[in-house]
């Protein structure tokens, strides 16, 4: 993709906080679906999250991650 076209699709993406711990330092565009796993350039897969939780959530798509915090949860809960 050409960075003229990404540019406009970030630009209709708000920047305001992370979606996962809701900070607003160190933001990054990260892509729902990652682009090795099929994913698009198209802003509705694209989310904004800080660069921890990105770095995080690595190569997993926003299911497989909320799938694995439930997951925690449970075993957190359990104890």
């Amino acid at each position: 993709m050409k960075k003229n076209a990404k540019e406009k699709i970030v630009a209709q993406i708000p920047k305001r906080f992370c979606k996962y711990c809701l900070s607003k330092e160190n933001l990054t565009y990260d892509h729902k679906i990652p682009k090795v796993l099929g994913g698009s350039n198209l802003p509705k897969n694209i989310q904004v999250l800080c660069r921890r939780c990105n770095g995080m959530k690595g190569q997993m798509s926003h299911k497989q991650v909320l799938r694995f915090a439930r997951w925690v949860h449970t075993i957190n809960t359990e104890r």
